[in-house]
């Protein structure tokens, strides 16, 4: 089974050198001198173990408390991301299987299994898990996973995480980690200055909408924590005068009616930010605009694709690029995305992080999805 250690914080001595507190995996086992890698390829070397206020130079620390130790760099760089282990190796990939043959993959997610090929790969019945089970298919797998299939609620994900954890498989992001940027509240504080103004309801009480709306000018996106009924643009998501009651009213209840048990959260009001637009949907009518998609890997940059299809990146400049790394430089998760629009004064916005594991490719395909994860 292979160890995995998760930077939970770090913190700066007097001395210019960093402590890392690292929780283990179970059976996990850290000595001075152990070699320990990044999800980049990065090593470091232990040279300090420290728990509370003793030094432990030769026993091993338990995995139920965490720990602070010392690193040395092996080649100059500095720790990517938030996870170390000792052996550095493909990490497993976990899909949906298919509702009616448990042994094959959710049809949506053939591409990308066929993909993955070069990763352990192993199913798992999403609708078992809904029901409290959790029923395993295909490879046999341990160690560091990452889920790729649909979104699920927070309580949904702690369950798979932590049934998963009971087998020695431990998926990239924690259930905290996934809560902190699959929820809009909880990504929002940290990014606020590069995003759109909004405000939110505990709960989908129609009047406490309309209360915390009272405050609000111009236009505004209805949307829970999670998703926006987009494609249903003009009568479940857009709201032109946020202070005509009567069509608040109308986008409010059709959105909650729609959304049904797939609410999440409250209710969201975003700021509509004009964003330069590229045309529209060809199904729904709604106003398409420049918007990529960014996925990042363990405090890096994976890929930037175009969201709607295109131009693969290519709309941005040196600069903004700079821009978008040191957007993706503050999250504090191993495996997340993050959209991006154009405004139409044609300056950059955040519009949504998600997390990595439940996020699509959109135009990426699934091949180089895979090569880039894999290199």
């Amino acid at each position: 089974m292979a160890d995995i250690f998760k930077i939970i914080d770090r913190f700066d001595l007097s001395t210019q050198r960093t402590v890392y507190m690292l929780k283990m995996s179970k059976g996990a086992v850290l000595k001075l001198g152990t070699l320990l890698f990044d999800l980049h390829g990065n090593g470091f070397k232990v040279t300090g173990i420290e728990m509370g206020t003793r030094c432990w130079e030769h026993l091993p620390p338990s995995e139920e408390l965490p720990i602070g130790v010392l690193l040395e760099s092996v080649n100059g760089a500095d720790v990517e991301g938030a996870i170390l282990v000792k052996e550095l190796s493909a990490v497993n990939i976990l899909f949906c299987n298919h509702i009616l043959y448990p042994h094959r993959v959710d049809p949506d997610y053939e591409d990308e299994y066929r993909a993955a090929e070069g990763h352990n790969c192993a199913l798992f019945s999403y609708e078992a898990l809904a029901d409290g089970a959790l029923k395993l298919y295909g490879q046999s797998i341990s160690g560091l996973t990452i889920y790729r299939g649909w979104m699920m609620k927070p309580e949904m994900y702690r369950k798979l995480y932590d049934a998963l954890e009971e087998k020695g498989i431990y998926l990239i992001n924690t259930p905290e980690e996934y809560g902190r940027y699959h929820l809009l509240p909880g990504w929002y504080e940290d990014f606020k200055d590069v995003t759109a103004a909004s405000v939110w309801t505990v709960g989908s009480k129609k009047e406490d909408v309309l209360q915390a709306a009272k405050m609000l000018e111009g236009s505004y996106i209805v949307k829970d924590y999670v998703k926006s009924r987009k494609h249903e643009w003009y009568d479940a998501c857009f709201v032109k005068n946020i202070q005509n009651t009567s069509a608040l009213e109308t986008v409010v209840n059709n959105f909650i009616t729609r959304q049904g048990e797939d609410l999440t959260g409250g209710i969201v009001l975003r700021k509509f930010e004009p964003l330069k637009q590229t045309g529209f949907h060809e199904q729904s009518g709604m106003p398409l605009s420049e918007e990529y998609r960014v996925f990042v890997y363990a405090g890096k940059i994976l890929a930037i694709d175009d969201y709607w299809g295109g131009i693969s990146g290519s709309g941005l400049n040196e600069s903004e690029h700079r821009w978008i790394s040191a957007i993706a430089s503050r999250i504090r998760s191993s495996f997340v995305t993050i959209d991006i629009a154009r405004r139409a004064d044609g300056t950059l916005l955040v519009l949504e992080l998600g997390d990595g594991q439940v996020s699509g490719l959109q135009q990426l395909s699934a091949d180089e999805f895979y090569r880039r994860l894999q290199k």
